[in-house]
């Protein structure tokens, strides 16, 4: 990323919201507009009304053309909302390149890359992808195929960030903890959870774990992944966010049955662990049940819970795909006497990651906690 760049994020929804709270990301730009679709129901409103969190003080607008003309970089982002890359996507791609404007995409654009690259060439406009995760196994099999089987332990130590979900706001913890640590001192190293991290300074979730090789392989690699980070940028903390869920919600939303999750927990072993949560009317039995869920299953002690201020909407799920998960977003305001009520049912402190101030009380939580391990030599 160049400093002060005017740029465009296109299509905008929820999904980018947590770069605009990212001090990382907006201090790069001088000017930041957004653009969405029109049927999103953002157009108009604050970036803001799209996570339900504090005021961003950026309108978002559907004109996408208009715009171009002010701007040096277009950023071509991942959305929550459904949409396709040849309606929504290329016509505008190939607009903002016309345009003469730098390109930088988040999304993979299969057969379309190479055309886009020559253009931008032509344009004298530079072109980043970051869409495609180009690490798979093969970086880590000579150490595997010698006969290096066995799991090698980490010194560092490591903070899990897990969901029971997808959109229960871990990416955002994922930046705004490694800020927060950051600013207390530490160096911090991350494995995020999406594939274009590197965009913003981190590691992105290894592709090698989405390939067609075994399980104890897949296990084996991202141990040496984790290793690799650690004595190559030794780092005081290591954060390792976990994509999709950590179990099967019920039967219509499994989350992979929490596969990924069992495989990086047998690869590493977290010294802290958070856990995010959709918003519900929780009772201190279920909250239990999950505490023992990650328990039995990991053999991992829940540190902190988050509580998202998203929550399922059940009655538009009778009637939706099983694969997708309808939520509403419910405002701070109402969510903080949420937080108030379910910490007191909790055998654990509960926070609301939208709450920048809940997020130094974690990071707080978490030092002291590995303060007093043997391990946490800088801490």
């Amino acid at each position: 990323m160049l400093n002060k760049e005017s740029v465009l994020i296109y299509p905008y929804d929820s999904h980018f919201t947590p770069l605009l709270r990212d001090k990382g990301f907006v201090d790069h730009y001088g000017n930041i507009q957004l653009s969405s679709l029109p049927g999103w129901g953002l157009c108009g409103k604050d970036a803001s009304y799209a996570d339900g969190g504090g005021f961003l003080g950026l309108t978002v607008s559907q004109e996408f053309e208009q715009l171009l003309s002010g701007i040096d970089t277009v950023i071509f982002a991942e959305a929550d909302n459904s949409y396709t890359l040849d309606k929504n996507i290329y016509p505008k791609l190939l607009s903002a390149v016309e345009a003469g404007k730098n390109i930088i995409t988040l999304l993979p654009l299969n057969e379309k890359l190479e055309e886009i690259q020559g253009k931008c060439e032509k344009k004298g406009s530079y072109f980043i992808n970051y869409g495609e995760n180009n690490l798979n196994h093969t970086d880590f099999l000579n150490d595997l195929s010698s006969g290096q089987k066995e799991i090698i332990d980490c010194t560092t130590p490591i903070l899990a960030v897990v969901g029971i979900a997808e959109n229960t706001h871990k990416f955002q913890m994922q930046l705004d903890l490694k800020s927060t640590f950051e600013s207390m001192g530490y160096k911090v190293s991350v494995v995020g959870t999406r594939s274009y991290c590197e965009f913003l300074g981190f590691h992105s979730f290894p592709g090698f774990m989405k390939e067609l090789i075994s399980e104890s392989d897949k296990i084996l690699c991202y141990n040496r992944y984790i290793k690799q980070i650690e004595s190559t940028e030794e780092p005081d903390l290591i954060i390792v966010a976990v994509p999709g869920g950590f179990m099967r919600y019920n039967n219509k939303i499994t989350n992979d049955f929490g596969i990924t999750a069992y495989e990086i927990f047998q690869a590493v072993v977290p010294d802290a662990v958070v856990v995010s949560l959709f918003h519900e009317k929780y009772t201190a039995e279920y909250l239990d049940g999950i505490m023992k869920s990650v328990k039995y299953k990991f053999g991992l002690d829940i540190d902190a819970l988050n509580i998202t201020n998203r929550q399922i909407d059940w009655v538009e799920m009778t009637n939706s795909k099983p694969s997708s998960v309808n939520t509403l977003t419910l405002n701070q305001d109402f969510m903080q006497n949420s937080i108030e009520e379910c910490g007191v049912l909790s055998s654990v402190p509960v926070f609301n990651a939208l709450d920048k101030g809940d997020t130094v009380k974690i990071a707080n939580l978490i030092v002291d906690k590995l303060s007093e391990t043997e391990m946490a030599v800088n801490f």
